[in-house]
């Protein structure tokens, strides 16, 4: 078995359509990593799109609010390809809000970053970025001939069976208790 082999620089794939922002961004992503970083910027979402399909990026770092498609149709668009699902999407945005945070891990992003207003700290969060997807790109993933051995100890018919007996001692009390205030007279 090969060893894994060390990445010798990054391709990211940076969709950001505020100069300011896509600066600060690129800074901080060749200040938090150990090797150099390649940085290829969509102002859009389409042009996003386009980009990863040439690119096919290490890494994709996308805003939710752009011109175009937004950054949750370009997820999506990308997690629903097979080709290019395998891609880490980190959102990177100024939104911190639940229903964004729950769509994008929703359509398969594999982060959420919510822009910091300090550099330092958008340049930490970057770094631990490249740290978890370097580790987890170290994984071999399926070599095709492996089985599964587990089994899961739930059967999906012990856990209707359980919903059902739920059910049923939940309409029980409630006939019970109909009964039982009928005959004192309360109802």
């Amino acid at each position: 078995m090969k060893r894994h082999q060390q990445r010798r620089h990054w391709t990211v794939m940076l969709a950001e359509d505020n100069d300011d922002h896509a600066l600060l961004i690129q800074m901080a992503l060749e200040r938090a990593s150990r090797i150099p970083v390649e940085v290829h910027r969509a102002r859009n979402g389409d042009e996003a799109i386009m980009m990863v399909e040439e690119l096919v990026p290490d890494l994709i770092l996308l805003d939710l609010k752009m011109p175009g498609r937004n950054g949750l149709e370009v997820l999506e668009a990308i997690k629903g390809d097979d080709e290019f699902r395998r891609i880490p999407v980190a959102v990177l945005t100024s939104s911190d809000r639940d229903d964004d945070i729950a769509q994008s891990y929703g359509l398969g992003g594999n982060h959420f970053i919510t822009k910091p207003e300090n550099p330092a700290d958008l340049e930490q969060s970057l770094r631990s970025l490249l740290k978890n997807v370097e580790e987890l790109s170290g994984i071999r993933r399926g070599s095709g001939n492996l089985e599964a051995t587990a089994v899961s100890a739930v059967n999906p018919g012990s856990v209707a069976l359980r919903k059902f007996l739920v059910w049923g001692a939940l309409v029980a009390v409630v006939v019970f208790l109909v009964a039982f205030a009928m005959s004192v007279g309360v109802l």
